[in-house]
């Protein structure tokens, strides 16, 4: 069992290629840790100065993780073009539940069909050079529902700065997508608001 040091090592800042932040937990290992983001041991210690010896992690050491961007984070989704009162949304980026990241949206939006012969949601990201990732959003039982569903990406894959995570209707039966409802960039190295 790894022990808890009160005093907590996290880094100062973190390499350009190792933004992502770990908090370690009991059981962690540098071994672990660098499975669980398929990256070598040695990869992780370089970018780990702030830890003298790898060997020796506690619980609550912050450890810089592979990613281009400083996760976990948030980005607003703004709506784009006129969308009912209290149209809004969240995207969270974080760790995978298998590794790599993933994409978690949450959002209160009327039915698909307020916008046109649209009978779900999607929630996509565009990373840049890489591609667009998407799945559908499945509803609460509130009124008006809640939106959310979570995007994993596969491990060859990155959130790079000026991503942008959106969410539109679709019609599932013939596959024609809608406008953008809302939208959110993540902007340099971190997730932000759009200005």
């Amino acid at each position: 069992m790894v022990p808890y040091n009160f005093s907590r090592r996290v880094p100062q800042n973190c390499p350009p290629a190792f933004q992502g932040r770990y908090t370690v937990l009991p059981g962690d290992t540098f071994f672990t840790i660098a499975q669980m983001f398929r990256v070598r041991i040695e990869a992780l210690a370089v970018n780990n100065p702030h830890i003298p010896n790898p060997n020796i992690l506690f619980i609550g050491d912050v450890l810089c993780v592979p990613g281009f961007i400083s996760y976990p984070c948030c980005s607003l989704l703004e709506p784009r073009g006129r969308v009912p009162f209290g149209t809004g949304g969240v995207a969270f980026v974080n760790f995978g539940p298998k590794g790599g990241q993933a994409v978690s949206f949450v959002a209160t939006l009327p039915q698909p069909t307020v916008f046109g012969n649209f009978d779900k949601y999607s929630g996509e990201i565009f990373i840049p050079g890489i591609g667009r990732f998407g799945n559908q959003l499945f509803a609460s039982p509130d009124d008006p529902p809640t939106w959310s569903t979570r995007v994993e990406l596969p491990t060859v894959a990155s959130v790079m700065p000026n991503s942008s995570v959106v969410i539109r209707p679709f019609n599932s039966i013939t596959g024609a997508s809608g406008e953008t409802i809302l939208e959110g960039i993540i902007l340099g190295g971190s997730c932000q608001q759009q200005s």
